[in-house]
């Protein structure tokens, strides 16, 4: 069997359950894990509750649509990919039929692990507005913070903007010898340190971006910034 072959069925899968109301009836202990995540974000079960209460509500609108579009196309199940921090996920809908009124299965893969063709460089971050997607220049990023199924940017006039791509995604197509991914929920823009801070074994990164916090950085990437930065 090829790697390729042993990965693709090794490829993690979740599976929930739906009733007519979009309640959360039952899901396999992949699932359960990733929506008690969210759940407990939001202080609520997973059993019983709304599926769309379950996700943040930069993502439940793909939600709702994968939904829509499986009760209006019930012969074909509806389907999307969608790039979060742990990877890509692509998920598909489809109504189920029984005793009362129809249900829904969902069903998601991570694929992370498969090979990709290389992604186009950024040039520009897509930012979640209630007026659309406005778009900030990549150089004008001072840092990102990996929340849930998105990012937040720290811009370098210290402003915060909810990003519309995924953690894994920024790590494909960002600059790595400017971006540097220093902890498993950051990246920083190196042009942007100002200082590097020392103390009791932790590294942390100073920004010189105003009123920005330290980052943190992990044991493993420590020897990397010293030789980036030369410290």
């Amino acid at each position: 069997m090829s790697s390729f072959e042993y990965r693709l069925q090794r490829i993690p899968q979740g599976v929930v359950v739906l009733d007519a109301d979009r309640r959360v009836v039952s899901a396999n202990q992949l699932a359960r894990r990733m929506l008690e995540g969210q759940g407990a974000a939001h202080g609520v079960a997973v059993l019983g509750t709304p599926i769309l209460d379950l996700h943040p509500p930069m993502v439940r609108p793909k939600v709702q649509w994968l939904l829509d579009q499986a009760l209006s196309q019930p012969d074909q199940p509806a389907s999307m990919a969608m790039t979060l921090p742990m990877g890509t996920l692509v998920a598909r809908v489809s109504l189920m039929e029984g005793v009362g009124d129809p249900g829904y299965c969902l069903v998601f893969h991570l694929v992370e692990a498969l090979p990709q063709a290389p992604a186009e460089p950024l040039l520009k971050l897509p930012l979640d507005s209630r007026h659309g997607v406005r778009l900030l220049d990549v150089s004008l990023a001072a840092a990102f913070r990996a929340e849930r199924h998105y990012s937040r940017v720290i811009a370098t006039d210290g402003s915060v903007h909810p990003c519309t791509m995924g953690f894994a995604e920024l790590i494909g197509r960002l600059d790595p010898v400017t971006f540097v991914q220093v902890h498993r929920s950051w990246i920083v823009n190196l042009r942007r340190a100002k200082a590097v801070e020392r103390q009791d074994g932790q590294w942390r990164i100073v920004l010189d971006v105003p009123d920005a916090e330290a980052v943190p950085v992990s044991r493993g990437k420590v020897e990397l910034l010293r030789s980036r930065l030369a410290v």
